[in-house]
């Protein structure tokens, strides 16, 4: 019944050689395409121009929130309905701070961390001892009150117009426009995110949320605290989405409720499903959906009807991923990559 959760094997337990090799060029070659993405993303810092760079920054830091989802839901099978009002919290946060506390802006963000993670325990420790529904539907619930607080609290949020940001200056020793620094700060931060919980998620942990995902029940049989662990899984999610929501503050300089509505967490899950939700690279692309599509169908249209666009062509995406790739559009990449695998493979065993 254990063997599901135990630990890695030991060294000189009975592994084959052919098998160990195999498990050292998988681990290897995982560090080599998280090195890989790691240096093109910094690379891109220079032929871009600014502009380009900010849409970009958008897509690193909304790739935090999908990531949230990619850990909450498609590593633990948990449900979430408000990781957009997470998102604003970390934005609105980062805000008051910087504009009635005078803050710098790194406290601010590591705050937004801080405050984010907080709300996350607070909201998943009571919701989660009723049941994993009662949790998707406090987050639910969460998400709808978010845009209402933010819009009558006018004393701290701003109201209906919002806080505007002062713009995050680059250091005179990098020289680095202000756009690029941005770039460079939010894309680091969103490596570090999604690499340390794409590290998390392996190994032991990894086996646990296999198990808590298809069969809490039998999960508990086997010696995991399905409870601690589903409360450790939703504040790490929380304080990823928290994150993503305080740099996106920072990019746009500005924190509206109109930004943060319920419908922008039923956008993070289609970016989720779209980009494949069970993938660090799917948050990745679905950071881009979420930030790219509108604005692509937005240009297919005049002003009047390009909102009426935006839905048809995001309805069109997920009913297509849904029905032609269950597994994202990363999931595509995967199987294109295993089967280029397996040919040489094969070819070696014929021999």
């Amino acid at each position: 019944m254990s063997t599901t959760l135990s630990t890695s094997t030991p060294p000189g337990s009975g592994l084959q050689p052919t098998t160990r090799r195999s498990l050292l060029r998988h681990v290897t070659g995982t560090k080599l395409r998280w090195a890989a993405a790691v240096i093109g993303g910094f690379l891109l810092t220079y032929p871009l121009s600014d502009y380009e760079l900010f849409r970009l920054s958008q897509v690193t830091t909304t790739a935090l929130a999908v990531g949230s989802l990619v850990l909450l839901t498609g590593m633990s099978g948990q449900i979430s309905a408000g990781q957009g009002a997470i998102f604003g919290l970390g934005a609105y946060t980062t805000a008051v701070l910087m504009d009635h506390g005078g803050w710098g802006w790194v406290p601010a963000v590591l705050a937004a961390g801080v405050v984010t993670f907080v709300v996350g325990l607070i909201l998943s420790v009571p919701a989660l001892r009723l049941g994993p529904l009662h949790l998707g539907l406090v987050t639910l619930t969460f998400a709808v009150l978010m845009p209402l607080i933010a819009t009558r609290w006018q004393s701290v949020t701003g109201g209906t117009f919002g806080l505007s940001l002062a713009p995050v200056h680059s250091p005179a020793g990098l020289h680095l426009s202000d756009a690029q620094f941005l770039y460079v700060v939010t894309f680091a931060v969103m490596m570090a995110c999604l690499g340390f919980a794409a590290w998390w998620t392996r190994g032991r942990t990894g086996r646990a949320l296999a198990a808590l995902r298809s069969n809490p029940i039998m999960a508990r049989t086997q010696g995991v605290d399905t409870k601690r662990l589903s409360i450790m899984v939703f504040t790490l999610a929380t304080t990823m989405a928290g994150l993503g929501g305080a740099l996106n503050a920072l990019v746009l300089q500005s924190a509206i409720p109109d930004s943060y509505p319920f419908v922008f967490s039923l956008s993070l899950l289609t970016g989720a499903v779209v980009g494949g939700v069970r993938s660090w690279v799917g948050a990745v692309i679905g950071g881009a959906y979420i930030v790219y599509v509108p604005s692509f169908a937005s240009e297919l249209a005049t002003s009047r009807s390009g909102g009426q666009w935006a839905q048809v062509i995001s309805a069109a995406l997920l009913l297509t991923a849904l029905y032609f790739a269950p597994a994202g559009l990363a999931g595509i990449g995967a199987r294109v990559a295993r089967l280029f695998h397996r040919r040489p493979v094969a070819a070696r065993a014929t021999h």
